[in-house]
């Protein structure tokens, strides 16, 4: 897509989202119809006793993009993850069984593959990077889930999530789609430069209310691609895990849950309790939590930990593991 095309599409837009189908237009003002046919449906049932079932439901529907001739589909992780169906739609509407090829953690990418031998047509990938203060870039979801909508690169900072991840510099956006799982960000060349994670409150800056949306860079994917696809993880800096989910918006890092049988969870902590250091360390946020856990080594590193209970302070020692060997699987797998 050229710069022309983008403005000339925004400008019809009025920077708002597209009010009709994007393939009902004149091609003369729809420059993104060529960009559809790489962007796929994707529907998944997780096993029902998935441990990911009590937050985000058995049932989940999101976006895919195609990004190569062998038709892998790049999507957001928690889409798909301990599921036991998994299937993906096309534009044309036909509905395809796919299965996960790779699952990453760390950014959140999974990777799908229909089961059957499909001619599907690949995106061309650009560098987020690349990416400059307040450029102008689409956000494209797949038609049926929600039209195409005009956006602008607002922010690049660290994101802490609760659930034991960091992106050092996601992609924030405003306006924000309202179809933005596993959605496309598209520069304006037309290149894929990030998949849609999350709704934020907070585009712009902390503390500053401007809804918009966070997307994890493209370039996250380039070192791990050929492992996903291959072995369906990466096989290297596999972050320890402790399996605890924590809030630090009172200055504090205060543990919400603790998973059932997780590395924590085996080692004593409770929810309620606050980590107040890890390796002797001080740590307050959850930027420092995970920032200097993950200094002391891969999965299976002992994490050493300070917890306040009570008003009392203790020392707990978590054994951690890789987060993907605590996912159930389906049957036989």
């Amino acid at each position: 897509m050229c710069r022309a095309a983008l403005l000339m599409f925004m400008a019809l837009m009025g920077l708002q989202v597209i009010a009709l189908p994007l393939r009902a237009q004149p091609a003369a003002v729809d420059p993104l119809m060529a960009l559809r046919d790489s962007v796929v449906a994707v529907q998944s049932r997780a096993v029902e006793d998935a441990r990911s079932n009590a937050t985000l439901g058995r049932n989940r529907f999101g976006s895919g993009v195609v990004i190569d001739t062998d038709g892998h589909i790049l999507t957001i992780g928690y889409l798909v993850i301990e599921s036991e169906q998994v299937d993906v739609t096309l534009p044309t509407g036909a509905t395809y069984p796919a299965k996960v090829v790779g699952f990453d953690h760390a950014t959140g990418f999974a990777l799908l593959k229909p089961i059957l031998p499909i001619k599907l047509k690949p995106i061309s990938i650009g560098s987020s990077s690349a990416l400059a203060d307040q450029e102008l870039m689409i956000v494209l979801p797949f038609e049926g889930l929600g039209p195409g909508a005009a956006t602008q690169l607002v922010s690049r900072r660290p994101f802490a999530g609760s659930w034991e991840y960091l992106l050092e510099s996601p992609i924030y956006t405003f306006p924000p789609s309202a179809a933005w799982a596993g959605a496309a960000l598209l520069n304006e060349k037309g290149e894929l430069v990030g998949i849609g994670s999350l709704f934020v409150r907070d585009a712009v800056a902390p503390g500053v209310y401007s809804p918009g949306n966070l997307f994890v860079p493209i370039d996250l994917l380039k070192p791990i691609q050929a492992d996903l696809i291959a072995q369906g993880r990466r096989t290297t800096r596999v972050n320890p895990w402790l399996g605890v989910t924590t809030d630090d918006s009172s200055g504090y890092v205060a543990v919400l849950r603790v998973s059932q049988d997780g590395p924590a969870y085996r080692a004593g902590m409770r929810t309620g309790d606050f980590i107040t250091a890890v390796a002797g360390s001080e740590v307050r946020t959850l930027l420092e939590l995970y920032r200097k856990a993950w200094s002391l080594g891969g999965a299976g590193t002992q994490i050493p930990v300070e917890v306040e209970r009570e008003g009392r302070r203790f020392p707990m020692l978590i054994e951690s593991i890789d987060r993907t060997e605590f996912f159930k699987k389906p049957a036989g797998l």
